[in-house]
This record gives C-alpha cells, sequence and structure tokens, in this order.
C-alpha cells in the first residue's frame, strides 16, 4: 500500500522521522532566507532553506523536487554630460543545491535565478566636426557642425529554473534526511550613478519520492556537462 505522509512547515522547522518505510514526503514553508541588501556583497554561504526526511526499507533512488518563488531586485542609474559615457551594472542571483544525507544530489548546482543588468549613457549632444563652409570665418553650427546623438542602452541577462528535480541514486536501506540549500549573491558596480542589488526568496516546496529507475543497467544515466 503507497503511503503519503505531507509536512507543513516554516523556515528551518526540523521534520520528523518517518518510523515505517514511506514512497513520498514533503515540505512546505516560507523560505525567506536573506532580506534585501544595498551593498555590493558576494556570499559563499550556502543556508538551508528546506529539509524532509524519508525512510526506504530497501535499496532505491530518490527523485527530489524543489520549487521556490524568488524575486530579484535591480537598480541602475547614470549621470552624464558633454557626451562622455556613463555605466552602472547590477547582478544578483540564487542558486540551490541538495544534500542526501550530507551528499551533493545530481545535477549539483542549479541557477533558480540570476539577472545581470547593465546601464549605459552618453547625454549631453554636442556639435562636432565643424567647418566654415562659406568662407565668412564665422561658424555656423546649426549648418556647419554635426551634433553628435546622445546614447542610452540597456542590457539584461536572466537565467531561471523555480522548479527543479534532483536525484540521488542507489541510495541503502534506512532513513534519509534531504537538505535544500540555497545561496544568494549580489554584486553592483557604478562610476558616476547608483546601483544596487537584492534577492529575496518566499514561498517554497520540497517534494521527496522513492523510485525505481528503469531503462539502464544502473537505473539512472547521469551525463556530466
Amino acid at each position: 500500500m503507497k503511503t503519503l505522509a505531507i509536512i507543513a512547515l516554516t523556515l528551518l522547522t526540523a521534520t520528523s522521522a518517518f518510523a515505517a518505510s514511506a514512497k513520498f514526503t514533503a515540505n512546505i514553508g516560507t523560505v525567506a532566507v536573506v532580506s534585501p541588501t544595498l551593498a555590493t556583497n558576494d556570499s559563499d554561504d550556502w543556508s538551508t532553506v528546506l529539509t524532509g526526511q524519508i525512510h526506504t526499507a530497501t535499496p532505491k533512488d530518490l527523485l527530489i523536487g524543489v520549487s521556490l518563488e524568488t524575486t530579484l531586485l535591480t537598480d541602475t542609474s547614470v549621470k552624464s554630460s558633454g557626451g562622455a559615457k556613463d555605466t552602472s551594472t547590477a547582478e544578483s542571483g540564487i542558486e540551490v543545491k541538495v544534500l542526501v544525507d550530507g551528499f551533493e544530489a545530481a545535477p549539483g548546482v542549479v541557477v533558480f535565478d540570476r539577472r545581470k543588468q547593465q546601464l549605459s549613457a552618453s547625454l549631453g549632444g554636442y556639435y562636432d566636426g565643424c567647418v566654415d563652409t562659406n568662407g565668412d570665418g564665422i561658424i555656423d553650427v546649426i549648418t556647419e557642425c554635426a551634433l553628435v546623438p546622445e546614447e542610452i542602452q540597456l542590457l539584461l541577462d536572466t537565467t531561471a529554473a523555480h522548479h527543479f528535480n534532483f536525484i540521488q541514486a542507489n541510495l541503502g536501506q534506512g532513513t534519509h534526511t534531504v537538505t535544500v540549500k540555497a545561496k544568494i549573491s549580489n554584486n553592483a558596480v557604478w562610476q558616476n550613478g547608483t546601483a544596487s542589488a537584492s534577492a529575496l526568496m518566499g514561498k517554497g516546496s520540497l517534494s521527496v519520492e522513492e523510485v525505481q529507475a528503469v531503462n539502464s543497467s544502473d537505473g539512472i544515466v547521469i551525463i556530466q556537462p
């Protein structure tokens, strides 16, 4: 008989172990792990955002699904005059990985959200290439000069995967702990203007299913990039 166990949790609340073998377990909660940050920073620290446990009676594989609400805030402004170019860049991202009994599940670290925003501007158009075409010794900027146009450029580079399936193959019998880790990175660079970046996580869910993979000698084929 297939057993279904669902646990509703908030961030970092420990899950209870299942005494009997379970085919499926789930964890749903709010996972706001990092407050908005308006300064330049890039942390290598991983935070635990969701956890769950599942008991397997026989050696099996685990199919692990992770879903997260994510928010990226990137703000850039520029200041330019006399045609000088000014550039501001803001980058923010959220990476996720899953550990099973402390070991990283395939395919490893996944980018759940990432954005690079770059704003450039050359403002305050000016006259250039002036030539006294009529030879009167007076430059008429309207008719005898070329107006250099103003320029504004916005670059957005984004990557997103708000749900991803992880796999842990060939697990032995026993109770296994599944931990979802997340890392937020922010970076901002500017010249005369300003730039800021921040990232947030809202609601999230973790589902762990005991499966028996087929179609290969090992059940699962993992292709390395």
